[in-house]
């Protein structure tokens, strides 16, 4: 992951922010970085999960842990988060939020669903960016991790709304990492494929059916995510996490974007049970 435990503290300041910090791979981060000596708030909507996780963390690593009950779309988020954590030196943010929602045809998304999704993915890291990184900017330190994902590389049926809000992460995190460089800020955007995750859980997203389309080990554990993410902040703009999702990239980043939206489309609506029409037939 990194060095020494002081030297990832002396980096990025003695607290990390997680934003979707309660299971998953954003608890995986909260373990990993509670590891290397930061403390840490955690930012989800689910009181009892986040406490759960919180005191998982305490318990393990012996670090200060807040939690912060709230929904990462509200109006009000950065004026909750400022109230929650001002008197912190926060110099570490994961946005670790923004799982899709159902799986409907573009058209018929209800269009506040897809309007919600684009202020999880999009408002919320830019907002938060915005203001913690105000403060690292001036100590000269500090970190961003975006959790994005190999739907932001190539568009997608089924998924049309989540495919473009994690294009925007991927090109912010990108930017800002060239941007506030030469203030001591290391940036990541990291790419996420299919991760066994609670979320995923819920949202019944069979990823076996990816290894039988011949994704074989496609899947990752949250825990490998998250390590991927902290070994490779500060080395980058850009990291694909697990094998197979850069072996994929490849195809995702090629020019030739048909068979890459085709590819996209395809492990959408097989991970949902739906059918896959190529693009050259018609209903």
């Amino acid at each position: 992951m990194s060095g020494p435990a002081s030297d990832f503290k002396d980096r990025y300041g003695s607290w990390a922010v997680i934003a979707g910090g309660s299971d998953g791979i954003g608890a995986s981060f909260a373990h990993q970085v509670a590891a290397e000596g930061l403390n840490v708030v955690l930012l989800a909507r689910r009181r009892d999960v986040l406490d759960q996780c919180a005191a998982s963390v305490r318990r393990s690593h012996g670090v200060e842990v807040r939690t912060v009950s709230l929904d990462l779309t509200a109006a009000g988020l950065v004026a909750e988060v400022r109230s929650a954590t001002s008197d912190l030196e926060v110099g570490l943010l994961i946005y670790n939020a923004g799982a899709p929602r159902g799986a409907p045809r573009f058209l018929d998304e209800p269009i506040e669903q897809a309007l919600a999704l684009l202020r999880l993915n999009c408002d919320g890291p830019l907002l938060l960016a915005h203001h913690f990184g105000q403060s690292m900017r001036q100590r000269r330190r500090g970190g961003m991790i975006f959790l994005t994902s190999m739907a932001g590389l190539a568009g997608s049926s089924y998924q049309a709304t989540y495919c473009a809000t994690k294009a925007f992460d991927h090109l912010l995190a990108e930017s800002l990492w060239h941007d506030l460089h030469p203030f001591g800020i290391d940036v990541l955007s990291l790419v996420v494929g299919a991760t066994d995750t609670p979320t995923a859980a819920r949202l019944n997203l069979d990823f076996g059916a990816l290894g039988r389309a011949g994704w074989q080990g496609a899947t990752m554990a949250p825990d490998a995510v998250a390590a991927e993410g902290l070994s490779n902040l500060g080395k980058g703009p850009f990291w694909i996490a697990g094998e197979v999702n850069r072996q994929a990239a490849g195809l995702f980043l090629s020019p030739d974007r048909v068979p890459a939206v085709e590819a996209m489309s395809m492990g959408a609506a097989l991970m949902r049970g739906l059918e896959h029409r190529p693009v050259t037939s018609r209903e």
